[in-house]
C-alpha cells in the first residue's frame, strides 16, 4: 500500500468525522488526525485568531505521522483553508498521495443532524445551533476549496464516501 494523505472539509453534521473513522485502520498503519482536538491546547473556548496555532500543531503532528510511515485522514472545518495547501505542500515532499476533499451538504440535512448527532443525548456536547451552522455552510459553500474533490454525505451513503476516497488514493481491502 502507498502512503497517502487525504484532508476532509466540512460543515459540523456532514460527516467528517463518521468518514474518518471509518478510513483508520491500525493494522494498515492509516490513522485520523482530528485537528480540533488541538484547540484545548489553547482554551476552553476556542477563538478565531487561535485557530492559525491549532492548524499549524496539526502541520507539525502531521510531518511527524508521514515521517512515522503512517497514512493520515485529516479532518476539520477548515474555515481558514490557509492550511491545505500547506497539508499538501508536506505530503509532496515526502513523495506522499495527496487529496482533498469537500463534503457537501445542505443546511437543512446539516441541521436535522445537529440535532441528532452521538453526544447529544448524553450530554457530552451541546447542539451548535442554526445561526452557526448556517453560518459555517454558507462560508465553505463560498471558499470551496479548488483541489478539493467533492463528497456529497446527503445523497451517497458514508460508506459510498468512504469508497469515493479510497478509490482516489489507491486504497484496496
Amino acid at each position: 500500500m502507498n502512503q497517502f494523505l487525504v484532508i476532509i472539509r466540512g460543515a459540523p453534521a456532514s460527516g467528517k468525522t463518521t468518514i474518518s473513522k471509518k478510513l483508520r485502520d491500525p493494522s494498515k498503519k492509516i490513522v485520523w488526525l482530528k485537528v480540533d482536538n488541538f484547540k484545548d491546547f489553547f482554551s476552553d473556548d476556542s477563538k478565531p485568531e487561535e485557530q492559525k496555532f491549532v492548524d499549524n500543531c496539526a502541520l507539525s503532528c502531521l510531518e511527524n505521522l508521514l515521517d512515522q510511515g503512517f497514512s493520515v485522514v485529516m479532518e476539520k472545518i477548515f474555515y481558514d483553508p490557509f492550511i491545505l495547501p500547506l497539508a499538501e505542500q508536506v505530503a509532496q515532499k515526502k513523495g506522499v498521495i495527496c487529496k482533498v476533499f469537500q463534503i457537501k451538504c445542505s443546511l437543512n440535512t446539516l441541521l436535522q443532524r445537529d440535532q441528532t448527532r452521538p453526544g447529544i443525548k448524553e450530554g457530552c456536547r451541546k447542539q451548535l445551533g442554526a445561526e452557526t451552522i448556517k453560518t459555517l455552510h454558507d462560508h465553505l459553500e463560498k471558499t470551496f476549496y479548488p483541489k478539493a474533490i467533492a463528497l456529497d454525505s446527503e445523497n451517497q451513503s458514508i460508506d459510498s464516501c468512504v469508497e469515493t476516497i479510497k478509490k482516489e488514493v489507491g486504497l484496496n481491502n
